[in-house]
This record gives structure tokens, sequence and C-alpha cells, in this order.
């Protein structure tokens, strides 16, 4: 029996999803082990590989991961497989999939190129349907037997259009059970310096968060592979992967949550000094045990970041959305332990939560500030198929109203001609929240995405200090930037940049997912999503097009309204010159960040304080006690290694704002920002790079 499995990425503007397909490959491993030669099974990433082998050499199953991110352009496949090979059998697994059983039977009947569904975790449910069929006497026969016969583990519909039979869990409890699709080769085509590899430590999740497709009871119980496998498949990637290859991703849910992952990360940091990667990890770390995340994830000397994945500050939101039971104040408490271990900070947020309001919204990214999380993620709450948020039930008892927009990068035009068109349902009002609230706090989160980085943490943390809210600044900010747009007459980017963005942000929703999909029908539209003009993800190219176009006229207003609500509330002189160097020690780090001439100029500024120290420092004093004996130079160089990883990144995602815009997102947070080195004891690795002074 000729199988093939697939978890296809578009890569129509570089690749959407970049790490290997090892959700396919356990299922594939696990067949292989249950059949042996019986079956011949083939994995795919790349949609133009698959296309081809159904043209020219159909399989008997063809099976495909289900994501939102993948969901249509597998129903094409499907739609050719079936011209191709109409007896062959069409499988779909993955967590886009409800789990009432009225929702299923909606799903698969509008979806009448899905045969069957397997439910939850795949391994055991698809070798369910391998064996279906290698009791029936063909294809042909099997495939009329899925219309009478249930097979267990699995969703499917009969001829009367109604469910076979309600389909429970497959869960292997012991995952070693599951041959390692590394350690067995099944992987290996895919170190092709491209596709990031990608490990699972543990499956399931404790939490019942409402947004979540993990969410369910049915996923609860925790399973784990053993720490020795773990370390065995580790091993493995580090000896074959690419040179250029710097990540790893962990599909994890609460990575380092878990007694043995300091095991884990030990080794990671082994293998990094043998192999020098991973240089980046990409991983959900837990919501709770957030001293024992810490003392996992601090051995790997930057390598991960401590993620603190709130999504709200405001209880009566966290109750609403079941996520009452993370401990708000663990995140609070341990400020002073990430800085000691000089770990780098991450969080998620998401608007239009049920219950939650502008101003909760807002206070949720003010507390995040002043806690000096570094990098903070704000999503838009998204309707995920599995999730007990995106049922009937949920979305009336909320008030949801929602839009439909395209999925970055989620785009391909096949070889016959079809347009795909990745589509996500979003919430953009509620109850408590108006549409006209949801623009605004979008707008907030831009500059947030821009502006609360390692590169102004200095002008923050002053404001901090002195009982300034943060969230005020970027307030003020967004008033000032609106204000001299309606001035400018459209002369400077910097001024015009957030009516842009404002004007992107209304722009990118539809009513419909068919208005999408008429939409893009156009040659010249879907062109548009090519060159950027529709379906970008709108922050992460915006910041990409500050950072490359504006950086140094944008942050000047950021620097302006520092210092403006700091003398407002404090006129105090001292205080204002302690601004005047913060902004200059911040200027120097962000000193042509992406500018393909970065390495010919390296900035100096003659400062009086050491902001390195003050920024770092756990014990949180104020900046006069961090001051030198007199006033130094401090150089701002880019090291050898830094350069080399942003290029990288920037060659593997593309240089086009989409492409910088996901390359910055992928990059170790910290990477891109300059050096302060005093006194340059630190020798710039660019020797014929020139200098010039700050001020």
């Amino acid at each position: 029996m000729r199988i093939y499995l697939a978890d296809l990425s578009h890569d129509t503007v570089g690749l959407a999803t970049e790490v290997f397909p090892l959700n396919v490959g356990y299922i594939a491993a696990y067949a292989k082990e249950k059949f042996k030669d019986r079956v011949d099974v083939r994995l795919f990433k790349y949609i133009d590989e698959l296309d081809n082998a159904i043209d020219n050499d159909p399989p008997d199953i063809l099976a495909l991961s289900n994501y939102p991110w993948c969901e249509r352009i597998g129903l094409a496949m499907f739609e050719n497989f079936a011209k191709k090979k109409p007896e062959g059998i069409r499988v779909m697994g993955g967590p886009n999939f409800p789990h009432e059983l009225s929702a299923q039977k909606k799903f698969l009947n509008e979806r009448p190129l899905i045969d069957i569904y397997t439910y939850l975790d795949g391994e055991v449910s698809f070798s369910n349907i391998v064996e279906f069929i290698f009791n029936c006497e063909d294809l042909v026969e099997a495939r009329q037997k899925l219309k009478t016969y249930p097979v267990n583990g699995c969703v499917h519909v009969g001829e009367n259009g109604e469910i076979l039979a309600p389909a429970l869990p497959n869960r292997i409890s012991d995952l070693d059970e599951i041959p390692s699709p590394y350690l067995t080769g099944l992987l290996d085509q895919f170190f092709d310096g491209r596709l990031s590899p990608m490990i699972q430590t543990h499956r399931g999740c404790p939490f019942t968060c409402t947004f979540c497709a993990d969410g369910t009871s049915l996923v609860n119980k925790v399973y784990r592979f053993s720490t020795e496998r773990t370390i065995q498949e580790l091993q493995y990637i580090g000896e074959r992967v690419s040179k250029s290859m710097r990540s790893l991703h962990i599909a994890d849910l609460n990575f380092g949550m878990f007694a043995r992952d300091v095991e884990i990360c030990e080794f990671l940091k082994e293998l990094k000094e043998k192999y020098n990667y991973p240089l980046y990890i990409d991983t959900a770390t837990g919501k709770n045990s957030k001293k024992r995340i810490i003392n996992a994830i601090e051995k790997l000397d930057g390598v991960l970041a401590m993620i603190m994945s709130v999504q709200s500050m405001t209880p009566a939101v966290l109750k609403n959305i079941k996520r009452e039971n993370i401990r708000l104040d663990d995140f609070i408490d341990l400020k002073h332990a990430i800085k000691s271990a000089n770990l780098p900070t991450s969080s998620e947020i998401i608007l239009g939560l049920p219950g939650e309001t502008k101003t909760s919204h807002l206070d949720s990214l003010n507390q995040l500030m002043i806690s000096e999380i570094e990098n903070i993620t704000p999503y838009t709450l998204m309707m995920l198929n599995g999730s007990e948020m995106a049922t009937i039930k949920e979305r009336k008892k909320w008030g949801f109203k929602t839009k439909f927009r395209v999925l970055p990068r989620d785009f391909t035009k096949l070889s016959n001609g079809k347009k795909i068109v990745e589509i996500e349902e979003v919430v953009v009002e509620t109850k408590t929240l108006p549409y006209e609230d949801y623009v605004y706090c979008r707008k907030i989160a831009l500059l947030i995405a821009i502006f609360n980085t390692a590169g102004f943490k200095t002008v923050i943390k002053i404001l901090v200090q002195n009982n300034i809210d943060p969230i005020d600044l970027f307030i003020l900010m967004l008033t000032r930037l609106e204000d001299s747009a309606l001035v400018d007459n459209h002369q400077r980017k910097e001024l015009t940049f957030m009516c842009d963005y404002e004007r992107d942000t209304r722009g990118e929703l539809w009513k419909s997912e068919d208005d999408v999909i008429n939409f893009f029908e156009d040659d010249k539209k879907f062109d548009g999503l090519i060159d950027g003009t529709y379906g970008a993800n709108l922050i992460q190219t915006y910041r990409a097009l500050c950072y490359t176009e504006c950086l140094k006229e944008f942050s000047q207003i950021f620097y302006n309204c520092a210092k403006e609500i700091l003398h407002k509330k404090n006129k105090n002189k001292k205080l204002d010159i302690l601004m005047s160097e913060a902004i200059l020690y911040s200027k120097g780090l962000i000193w042509n960040i992406l500018g393909t001439n970065r390495l010919d100029v390296t900035p100096i500024a003659k400062l009086n304080f050491d902001f390195k120290k003050w920024v770092s420092d756990p014990d949180e004093k104020e900046l006069m006690n961090y001051s030198f004996k007199a006033a130094s130079e401090v150089t701002f160089s880019l090291s050898q290694e830094q350069y080399k990883l942003v290029e990288d990144s920037l060659d593997r995602f593309g240089r086009t704002s989409l492409g910088i815009g996901k390359a910055l997102l992928r990059l170790n947070y910290n990477v891109l920002w300059r050096s302060p080195d005093l006194n340059n004891k630190t020798k710039n690795n660019f020797t014929d790079s020139k200098t010039i002074y700050l001020n």
C-alpha cells in the first residue's frame, strides 16, 4: 500500500511554517513499525513536490495534516488526487477540527473531499484506517465500507450524512511506543537548510483555556517521551543540521514546567557548545512552576526566552476563559529571579477576550511593561475549531462579532492555475469592546511592538522608576502622531505611519470567507498578496518598515514624548538630564540596525552612567547609583556573529517587508541591537569601520 503523508507549508513569499513535518513523521513511523514492508510511506512538506507526486504517481492513501494555515491547500490536494485516482482514500487529521458531534457533522458534510478524519492523536487512528483498508478487497470496496462501518478513533459520515459513531480518543500513554521519526531516518530528507528541526518531549496540557484547541478535557492528561529518547534525537539533529540553520522548535505546550526539562536543557547547552546549535529555541514555556522554568532555561544562556503567555492580566477575563488557575503572582514575584539569571523575556496577550475592555486591555499591557517584559506579542482573538470559545453558545454569550482575513504568507497559486488563500476568523467586537476600541488597541499594540524592546529599555525604565505608567507614553505618542498627520499633508512617512497602519487594519477585514476567496480570484489582486499590498501580518510588516525606513525619525518622536511626559510630571532638570542620557544610550543601541551599510560606521557616546549594568541589575536601584567616576566613551558595536545571524535569517525569509517581519520574529530577541562596550574593551570585529560621536 502506497501512502503519502504531508504537513504542507505555503512557500510563495518564503516559508510560512518553516518546521520539519514532525507530526506526520510520528504517524509514518508508527505505521511502518506496525505494517513493516506492507506499506510504502513518503513524507512531504513542500506543496509543489506533493502536487507533482500526485500527478505522476498517485498513492493509495493521501493523508494530510489540518491546521488553520494549511486547510485549504489540503482540500485542493484532495481535489487533484480525486481526479487522478478516484478510488484513493483521502484522510485528514489535526487540531483544526471541532469536538461537538453536530459541529463535526457540519464540518465533514461541508468538505466532502475528506473521506475520514483521525481524531486527536493520530498514530493509532491512522493505523486503524490502514488496517481497515487491508481487510477490504480493494480501494473501491474500502471506500464503500467507509460509508457503512465506523473506524475506531476516527470521524466519518455515512451515506445519509450522519456521523457513523462518536470518536473516542486513541491516546498512547507511553509515547516511546511511537518509533522516533528522526532515529529511524524518516526525516533525513528535511535537513535541507530551509526547515527548522522540531522535537516534542510531551503531549497534552493540564489547562483548560477556552480559546485554545488544546483546552479540551480530552487531552488534559500529560504523557511524555523518555528523556533518553529526547536526548538521542537532539544529538541526531545536532550531527546533521545545516550550519546555516540556527533554530530549534520544541512542540510542547508547557516546556520547562516539568522536573526532567532541566536535564534536557543541560544537554541542549552541551549541544550548543559542540555544534554551535541551537542559537534560538522557539517553544511555549510553562504557565506555572516559573521557578522551575527559570532553573531550566537559565542554563541556555539566552537561547530560550522566559515566555509569560498571560493573554490578559484582568482576573475577571481570566475566569471567563478558564485560565484563573494560572498563578499571575508568580509572574510579578519572579522579576528579580529572571533578571538575576539574565533571561530574555517575552509575553503574549490577546485582544478581544470575553469581558475585556479597552481600559483593561491597556492596563494588562502596562503591567507587562512595568514588569520589564522586553517583547510583547499582541494577538487578535482567533476562532479556532476545537476550542470552546468557537462554539455557538460561547459566541452568543460574549457577543462576539467576527471578520475574516488572510493568514499572512499562507497563499499559493498551483500549477493548474488554482489560487489558494488560507483564511482566519477573528473577533473585532464584543459586548465590552466596541469596534473602534479594537482599532485603537491595535494601534497601541504596534507602537509597543516597535518600542518596548531592549533598544529602548532605558527610556521606559526612567519613566517606570519615576512612577509614570509606560502605557501613558504610548497613548501620548499615538495622539501626537495622529495630530501631526492631520497637518503634515503626507510629506513625512514617520508622521503618516499610523494613518497607513489604521487604514490597513480596517482594510484587512472581510465579512465572509467567500468574500476573501472571490476577491483574490483576480490575478492582479492575488499578485497584491505577493507584494504585500494585501494579507500581511500588519504588526510584523509595519515594524519591519519602521526599522528599515524611518527608525531614526520615528524614534525621535518616541524620545520627544518620553521627555515631555517626564518633565510634565516632575519638572526636575536633573531628571531631564538623566532622560537625555538614556536617550543617547538608546540611540547607540538602535543605530542603523538593518541597513546594508550597518558595518561601515560604529557610533560612540560619551556617558556619565553605566546603563548596561543599570538595566540588568535585579535590585532595581535608581540610575544615580550607576554613575561613572568620570564621563566615559561607550562604543556600540556589531559582532560578526550578530551580523551573520541577521543575514542568515533575512536570506531564509526574504528581504521584503514581509520577509523582514518574519525574520525579526524568529531572531533571538536581543541579537538585533548593537552591543555597548565601555571604553571599547571589546573590539569591533570589523576593523574598517569608521566611528561617529552621537549627540
